[in-house]
């Protein structure tokens, strides 16, 4: 084929035809992009406007949906949830109860409860995440029964992000740990954000001892995987539970043989102000929860110089680290040991010594 183009008398003709029409073709899709470039930014800006118009009718306007055109297209619905969940997220009281009125006056959840049935699995996951962001407890019943019939398990965990900001109750959270046993565990990250979630929303409502509840229940709970009773300890952490400091001993002392949930527990625990059980972790077999301990040691535990002084010959290259480290925020004396470790004749001692007081100078 190529020889019989090559010995065409028309062959440049070819190649020149060939040549123009590539060129069409890229001015072409130049002009396509700068359209849609274009395109794109009006669109931005339009919803940037749509957005300012709504925070501003629900803050200043006695009716909201008397001033704002009613949403047709997507983007318009998509501005005004955005607008929506932001006041919600930082308003309470009148403002709050407009903005709640204002979703079903502009038939936004009705809009989003349309989607979320639709055909393709990301616009329902979509749907089901703005419905969220409005936390509006009506939509509880809505969310069980789109779970009961979802097939996308990327979906399904949507919905139970979306129960665990509408949490109020130690029924909510027990129906919702059962959705959550009965599907693959995703990430800790996953897990903790929702039981995260369902702390904040419980404190809000003033109801965090349904928590401590529901962690008491499953404590012994062979149906709850300990990776998830862990992520629940984690939660407590990142949500600093004042109340639950008894609890959390209780896991301490209930799961000696599972480090990550005595590595939260530890944390939890000091995150509140709490040391009881860093000096019996210093000791801990597993060097991962010896190193939770010592992130803290200097708070609480510097009277057990000795047994921190010995964790410098740690096989553990990050405990030994962390050794040196604790050392090195507390007193003289143990400035001092650290000195001499440095000069020990252990190579791994002294250089965990020498870095900490290098820290120390600076």
């Amino acid at each position: 084929m190529l020889e019989i183009l090559t010995q065409s008398p028309h062959f440049y003709d070819y190649v020149t035809a060939a040549v123009l029409l590539l060129g069409v073709f890229n001015v072409a899709e130049v002009l396509f992009l700068l359209w849609n470039k274009a395109r794109v930014e009006r669109s931005e800006v339009k919803r940037q406007n749509l957005k300012r118009l709504a925070s501003t009718a629900l803050i200043t306007a006695t009716d909201p949906a008397e001033l704002l055109p009613r949403p047709i297209k997507e983007e318009e619905f998509a501005a005004y949830s955005e607008a929506i969940a932001s006041v919600l997220d930082s308003f309470e009281g009148e403002i709050a109860v407009k903005a709640v009125k204002l979703i079903s006056d502009l038939g936004i959840d009705d809009h989003y409860r349309r989607l979320a049935r639709h055909r393709v699995w990301y616009k329902r996951g979509n749907a089901i995440d703005i419905l969220s962001s409005f936390r509006l407890k009506s939509n509880r019943e809505f969310f069980l029964a789109v779970f009961r019939s979802e097939p996308a398990l990327d979906v399904r965990y949507r919905i139970i992000y979306g129960l665990s900001r509408l949490a109020r109750e130690h029924a909510d959270i027990r129906a919702l740990a059962r959705l959550l046993s009965g599907l693959p565990y995703l990430t800790a990250k996953y897990t903790e954000d929702i039981f995260y979630n369902i702390i904040t929303s419980l404190k809000a409502s003033g109801s965090e001892a349904e928590f401590g509840i529901f962690m008491r229940e499953i404590m012994h709970d062979k149906t709850v995987l300990n990776l998830v009773k862990r992520d629940c300890i984690t939660a407590c952490y990142a949500a600093g539970c004042e109340r639950g400091r008894g609890l959390l001993r209780e896991y301490y002392a209930a799961f000696p043989g599972e480090p990550e949930i005595l590595i939260s527990a530890v944390k939890a625990l000091a995150r509140v102000g709490d040391f009881s059980v860093t000096a019996e972790a210093l000791k801990n077999p597993d060097w991962r929860v010896r190193l939770a301990a010592l992130k803290h040691a200097h708070l609480c535990c510097m009277d057990m110089l000795p047994e921190i002084r010995a964790m410098l010959n740690d096989p553990s290259y990050h405990v030994r680290l962390n050794a040196a480290l604790a050392l090195a925020k507390g007193d003289n004396k143990c400035r001092v040991a650290l000195r001499e470790a440095a000069a020990g004749p252990d190579a791994f001692a002294a250089s965990a010594a020498a870095y900490a007081l290098t820290q120390e100078a600076a």
